[in-house]
């Protein structure tokens, strides 16, 4: 039996795109920032395999619009969620062809620019948003993955022109990364009742 994945969309964007690729029913638009992620949280339906995707803000020099970030953990004011299952998703992901990086995703209140862009950067963070830690506890001790494609970065920040350009091609890559989610999750779902679960902290 196909476990039950639940993708957690923030953007209305995002979910179109992985609809697209899943089924309406597989993805769940959960708002905009940390207030409507925790209401969404809430209520989210019953499922097997948490997957949170969409768009983000890429950290340090090496990362590029475009590229396809996996956390290995996501760091919010709660804690830290650790996705022990990343490697799996890694290894679909480039099997795929996609510019894949696995690394720390952190979660911040409000946009993250400047200085502030720079001095996560040098916490070994791949990228930041402001949603992925708080949806990311939903799922508790069944498996989760946080997946994000980077839009801007800090040579092409948000607020420039190329960004719509960047951003298109950005959800063209969340949608076409679909059937690795997929695939995925077919084998997050560990066979043995006493597999270890994902850790909160």
């Amino acid at each position: 039996m196909r476990p039950r994945l639940l993708v957690c969309a923030p953007l209305a964007s995002e979910a179109r795109a992985l609809r697209a690729a899943l089924g309406p029913d597989a993805v769940r638009r959960t708002g905009f920032g940390p207030r409507r992620s925790t209401r969404s949280a809430a209520g989210l339906p019953d499922f097997d395999v948490l997957v949170v995707a969409g768009v983000a803000g890429g950290l340090g020099e090496d990362v590029r619009s475009g590229d396809v970030i996996v956390a290995d953990e996501v760091r919010g004011c709660g804690g830290t969620v650790r996705c022990r299952t990343a490697p799996v998703l890694v290894a679909e992901l480039c099997r795929a062809g996609f510019p894949v990086r696995c690394g720390p995703i952190v979660t911040a209140r409000r946009f993250v620019h400047g200085a502030r862009r720079a001095d996560l950067a040098r916490t070994g963070a791949l990228a930041v948003d402001m949603e992925s830690a708080v949806l990311a506890r939903a799922a508790g001790n069944r498996p989760v993955a946080v997946v994000r494609v980077v839009v801007d970065t800090a040579r092409q920040p948000l607020l420039r022109p190329g960004t719509p350009a960047r951003a298109m091609t950005a959800l063209a890559r969340l949608h076409a990364l679909g059937p690795c989610l997929l695939r995925w999750a077919s084998t997050a779902v560990p066979h043995k009742p006493s597999a270890a679960p994902e850790e909160v902290s």
